[in-house]
Formats: C-alpha cells, structure tokens, sequence
C-alpha cells in the first residue's frame, strides 16, 4: 500500500504488558502513541518524513483514522500530526 498527496502511512508499534513471565497483549487498553513509517505522499514536505520508510514516529493518540488492508492495520496520518521522530 502506497500513501498518496500529504499522508503518511503508519503501523503502530505493538503493546504488550508482562505478568509472571507471560507476555499478554493489551487489547482493549490505549493503544500506543509510537509507529513506524510504511510510505509517505508525494506532497510531503519534511524530508525526514518523505524518505523515512521504516523510520519510529510520535504521534498523538487522537489523529488519524485506521484502515485495514489485506490483514493489515494502518494508521493514516498527515505530515503535520507526526509530533516528532524519536
């Protein structure tokens, strides 16, 4: 999936909590305010952004909209939502 004019295409990173030893997903809790760059628009700017595939982000938890794609879930943002990359 390719993102097109000013989009950012984002996965949110993973969140997983420890009890005893055993690793249990936080489903159903805040979901994480970190992902990773899958593809960047045309029209974005920042060059950082444009050319950081694979590249952590901050965003904040609020922005976007999430869509689904063959099995995937991507986060859509703009280039201006991305606060900062850590």
């Amino acid at each position: 999936m390719k993102a097109t004019n000013d989009f950012v295409l984002v996965i949110r990173d993973e969140t997983v909590s420890e009890k005893n030893g055993l690793v249990i997903p936080n489903q159903g809790k805040v979901k994480p305010h970190t992902g990773t760059i899958v593809s960047a628009g045309s029209l974005v700017k920042d060059g950082n952004i444009k050319n950081g595939k694979g590249k952590k982000v901050l965003f904040h938890q609020t922005v976007g909209f999430e869509l689904e794609y063959e099995g995937v879930t991507y986060l859509v943002l703009t280039a201006n939502q991305i606060i900062s990359m850590p």
